[in-house]
């Protein structure tokens, strides 16, 4: 999905209720026009819904003549959902999807618990798979391993709360996969999300992932840093805010919209934007 579809996308859908930030879209939306860059055509599952902000962003990133969307949430089973992670509500769900892609996209509704989902049940042609369901160790490895299982080659298995202190199942289970399964390794982390891949499918991510203007058309530049470091084994790209970055100042918010709109950067310009930089300083850290 191009850059500026994903910013239209996002206002378009604020008021559906979830946690799916701005930022996490950015990536997702990235990775999916990276993928189709290099020609991948697969479907799209997302395990555990709520009221389907995320997965009407993911039906939107398909093409819906040979791509479909599928779903699966413990729905009106909330009694079964043990680590109170969300609340799916089918109702609600079903009607944001027609709501803001009006039908435009086949859905498959696995209204189940995801430990119970099998790759012989729902297919194995997925190039994204959002997890986002129970966030205990145990829900979070097995809806890792079917994943695992039910991916292209190239796909990617996106986690949810990877590294959050509320959810440490989750980093449990990304741990003992990893451990497991050596074909696959982290990519990146950033937004409250980690993006996996098979470690022979990763260069052709990270090569678009590694360069400058790649992040800054996607918004992920200042107040966000970017660093590189070796976890499990693997070099691990980092989206971060550094502590001593106030995001509410008014030079982060100036350096912010200079960076993402493009009439500052008109050359008539550049006296006034020099005395901006100038006046409100820019941190070397």
């Amino acid at each position: 999905m191009k850059a500026d579809q994903a910013t239209a996308l996002i206002r378009k859908t604020r008021r559906i209720h979830g946690w799916f930030s701005p930022e996490a879209a950015m990536l997702f939306a990235w990775i999916d026009e990276i993928q189709k860059s290099n020609g991948l055509v697969g479907d799209v599952l997302e395990i555990g819904v709520h009221h389907g902000k995320t997965a009407v962003f993911l039906g939107a990133m398909l093409d819906p003549a040979r791509e479909k969307l599928a779903v699966c949430d413990l729905f009106g089973e909330q009694s079964r959902n043990v680590s109170g992670s969300g609340s799916g509500n089918r109702h609600v769900f079903e009607r944001n999807l027609e709501l803001y892609l009006d039908g435009s996209v086949e859905v498959r509704v696995f209204a189940k618990s995801s430990t119970e989902l099998t790759p012989e049940e729902t297919g194995r042609n997925y190039r994204f798979i959002h997890i986002d369901g129970g966030h205990s160790a145990n829900e979070a490895l097995s809806d890792l391993r079917f994943a695992a299982g039910a991916t292209i080659e190239e796909g990617v298995i996106a986690v949810d709360d990877p590294m959050t202190p509320e959810w440490p199942g989750v980093a449990e289970a990304i741990f003992h996969f990893l451990s497991s399964e050596k074909r696959f390794c982290a990519m990146v982390a950033g937004f409250n999300k980690m993006l996996l891949v098979r470690r022979d499918c990763a260069a052709s991510y990270t090569r678009h992932i590694d360069r400058e203007e790649g992040r800054a058309e996607y918004g992920m530049t200042y107040p966000w840093h970017f660093k590189q470091l070796p976890f499990m084994n693997d070099p691990l790209r980092i989206f971060f805010i550094p502590s001593f970055v106030d995001r509410t100042s008014i030079r982060t918010k100036w350096i912010r919209y200079y960076q993402t709109h493009r009439w500052p950067k008109h050359p008539l310009l550049g006296p006034a934007v020099s005395l901006g930089k100038l006046l409100l300083g820019r941190n070397k850290r």
